[in-house]
């Protein structure tokens, strides 16, 4: 990981952090305020109420004592309250300033993490198919979750700990050194043991981290899998193993955590320890050097030291759990850079939405042709087309087949004979391998990718619909339909029955996935989607596969109207569904192996009159 990932995702608030830095100066300045005034208010407390010139020591000692000196002169009972007063001021200021620090960093950090839930959210969305076909689900989704998480807690939270620690060490060290040189250069010379004890805990924490956030990406998808496919599980009787997998799995993935956080947790307390080590040995020296009488250490000043340094633990502790922290956090902040680096799809322009829902009056929405096309170019050609998922396995060979205008183009053949892959290729879900795929004569890898989709609606097999109301679902690729519109769409789907038998009619929500529908009512709701956007090129595949025998030849009766006019390629396992097509073409291992009607097809007795027999069987 580039290391900084971090201070680029902080860049656009580099004035908050500025104001950040400056009220954690003012806070720790009105600290050391408070405690440098301790000493005097002793002096004062148990003194003789007489002032004590001071004529040697730092310019420090000098003023404090005729301030103090001055106070006195008030009396010892008004000076005491006079001292009460300002010790209350100083530490109120501190508390503002230590509060308004707590509210500029708290903004910065929730800001980031929206910055970078919405690019990887953009991200996801813009990625090709390929990238989710060698991922996991779940693996994508811990990028959202587990790892923002965990990249607040690790990164950020001990960005913020990093600096108000260094900002207030290099503070109280300059004042400390200020105040006696020879005691300030002791403890430095501690301080590097320190550093090598901490360093030595947090070693290997990065790569140890990264193990256990890959482990829960995996029990993710575990979870999802097992929820996904919760009635396969049932079925087959397998909850006894789903829960032992599981529990496995968990039961490596919690030792591994917990040796990692013995790791991070150790550096406090550790780093705790060697501070009052060392403030053992500054008592002791620092005691040696007044009582030889050190040149400008005074008692007073001395306690004053011991208080300062006291101060200063705290910060010098959160920096050695800051540093484990981000080592921890690196493996995170590598994850989500890592996903956001990925290559997104070409040519993506928008979003397909937006140029579905947004159209320009001036140019009729069915032009038969591109600008400057020729008329007499079909609307979808495929040209020596080939393809492989993986190399060394060819999906589709050789596919030539041209689409004139306004007529429907079906696809048959058995699973796994590169129907869909040709409908994925149209839509660009994938790169064409060899080969050429036009549209009206353009190829469509010289088209941007939102302006080629919005030209295709396509109904697919497996229907997916939002968890939002009827209205909504149909309407997502036009957000500017009117309700008119939505409920021609339906009725075209043979929808609009069925939608106002429901609670709220179009307004009833459905449910996670259209949950609360059945297969063939999901099926419609899905094909009024595609009919809404009134495309130039429409894909059905298996589009009537969920219905039932009845409300499937009422479907069919429509399309066969809606696609009268309108260039239309089907994908059909049942095999009646297609009959009326202009052209069939069999598709047998990813090559064509028979065009043509249903009258000349079966006229050969080839492949399709086979497939034919068998569905009549």
């Amino acid at each position: 990981m580039r290391k900084n990932f971090t201070l680029r995702q902080l860049k656009p608030y580099g004035a908050r952090c500025a104001l950040y830095g400056l009220f954690v100066v003012l806070s720790v300045v009105f600290t050391m305020a408070t405690a440098l005034s301790v000493a005097d208010f002793l002096r004062i407390l148990f003194g003789t109420g007489e002032g004590v010139a001071v004529t040697s020591g730092n310019l420090v000692a000098q003023w404090l004592d005729k301030l103090y000196t001055w106070l006195i002169s008030f009396g010892k009972v008004n000076a005491l309250h006079l001292f009460s007063a300002i010790i209350f001021v100083l530490y109120g200021l501190k508390n503002v300033f230590s509060y308004l620090s707590t509210i500029q960093i708290a903004v910065i950090r929730s800001h980031v993490i929206r910055d970078l839930r919405n690019k990887l959210f953009h991200k996801a969305l813009h990625l090709p198919m390929s990238y989710y076909d060698r991922h996991r689900k779940g693996d994508v989704m811990a990028r959202f979750s587990s790892d923002m998480v965990e990249y607040e807690e690790g990164i950020l939270n001990s960005i913020q700990m990093l600096l108000t620690a260094v900002i207030s060490m290099l503070l109280y060290l300059s004042m400390l050194l200020y105040l006696n040189v020879k005691l300030t250069l002791f403890v430095l010379c501690m301080l590097p043991i320190v550093a090598f004890v901490i360093s030595r805990i947090s070693h290997k924490l990065k790569q140890a981290s990264k193990i256990v956030q890959e482990m829960n990406a995996y029990l993710i998808s575990l979870t999802d899998e097992a929820i996904g496919g919760l009635k396969v599980i049932k079925a087959y009787t397998a909850i006894d193993f789903s829960n032992h997998r599981f529990r496995e799995y968990n039961r490596e993935y919690t030792r591994r955590r917990f040796h990692m956080f013995r790791r991070v947790d150790a550096a406090s307390p550790v780093s705790d320890f060697l501070g009052n080590v060392i403030v053992i040995g500054i008592l002791l020296f620092g005691a040696w050097l007044v009582f030889n009488g050190d040149q400008g250490l005074t008692a007073e000043l001395f306690i004053s030291y011991v208080m300062l340094f006291v101060l200063m633990i705290p910060p010098a502790k959160d920096l050695s759990t800051a540093f484990s922290q981000i080592k921890k956090g690196r493996a995170c902040a590598d994850r989500i850079e890592q996903f956001l680096e990925e290559e997104e799809e070409p040519g993506v322009q928008g979003s397909a939405r937006e140029c579905k829902g947004v159209q320009d009056d001036s140019t009729p929405r069915h032009s038969p042709a591109l600008p400057g096309t020729p008329q007499n170019f079909p609307a979808v050609s495929l040209r020596h087309l080939s393809f492989s998922y993986n190399p060394g396995t060819e999906v589709l060979h050789d596919i030539n087949i041209d689409v004139p205008r306004g007529t429907t183009l079906a696809l048959v053949g058995s699973s796994g004979s590169g129907k869909s892959t040709i409908a994925d290729l149209l839509c660009r879900f994938y790169p064409c391998g060899e080969g050429q795929i036009l549209l009206e004569g353009v190829d469509i890898n010289s088209m941007p990718l939102s302006t080629l989709r919005s030209r295709i609606g396509v109904v697919a097999q497996d229907t997916l619909l939002f968890n939002d109301t009827v209205a909504a679902n149909i309407a997502f690729g036009r957000p500017d339909a009117t309700q008119e519109e939505i409920v021609n769409a339906a009725k075209a789907a043979q929808a609009h029955d069925f939608i106002l038998s429901l609670p709220q009619g179009y307004q009833t929500s459905l449910g996670e996935g259209g949950s609360l529908l059945s297969g063939g009512q999901r099926q419609r709701i899905s094909i009024a989607r595609a009919l809404l956007l009134n495309p130039d090129l429409l894909i059905l595949d298996e589009a009537t596969s969920a219905l039932d025998t009845e409300n499937e030849r009422l479907l069919q009766a429509t399309l066969t109207e809606v696609l009268r006019d309108r260039t239309a390629i089907v994908i059909a396992h049942r095999l009646s569904t297609i009959v009326g097509a202009d052209n069939i073409v069999v598709l047998d291992h990813g090559r064509i192996v028979e065009q043509g009607t249903h009258a000349d097809l079966m006229a050969l007795h080839g492949r399709y009159s086979e497939l034919v027999a068998l569905q009549s069987f």
